[in-house]
């Protein structure tokens, strides 16, 4: 076999494995710990899997944040999603998808089982900036929070 016709079957065989590796955006797994609402609780993990590919990273946000989607200034790739949560939630899932002309962030508050025990029924607001490969127009992502 010639040298040229190795190098064409390598090329070959790459295209056909990588082509059959995805055909749209992989979920990407983001986690951050956010701070305890009541002292020495246990942080809340907030994982936000993003099904659009266009997340790059999240951060628990600076300061206080109203309730909805706002831009962050001076950051044009970053949105931030402010959500009120439980105090007894033990962890919350967040997955981004693809909406008609936008996108739609589900937050689901998880609390965790008390086994009978009462929890405070106050909600706490959580706010995350989540980092885009492009700029997003905050009006373009809607919040639909879920309760278990």
């Amino acid at each position: 076999m010639s040298r040229v016709s190795l190098l064409a079957a390598v090329a070959l065989v790459a295209c056909v494995a990588f082509a059959g590796c995805g055909g749209g955006p992989v979920a990407t797994p983001f986690s951050v710990a956010y701070p305890a609402a009541t002292a020495g609780a246990d942080a809340v993990p907030i994982s936000l899997i993003d099904q659009t590919g266009l997340v790059t990273g999240m951060a628990v946000a600076e300061g206080a944040a109203a309730e909805g989607v706002s831009a962050v200034p001076g950051k044009p790739n970053v949105l931030r999603a402010s959500w009120a949560g439980g105090v007894c939630d033990d962890r919350a899932t967040l997955v981004l998808n693809k909406l008609g002309t936008g996108y739609e962030l589900a937050i689901h508050n998880h609390p965790r089982f008390t086994a009978g025990i009462e929890c405070d029924a106050s909600a706490v607001t959580r706010a995350i900036d989540i980092t885009f490969a492009q700029p997003i127009d905050p009006t373009a992502l809607s919040l639909n929070i879920q309760f278990p």
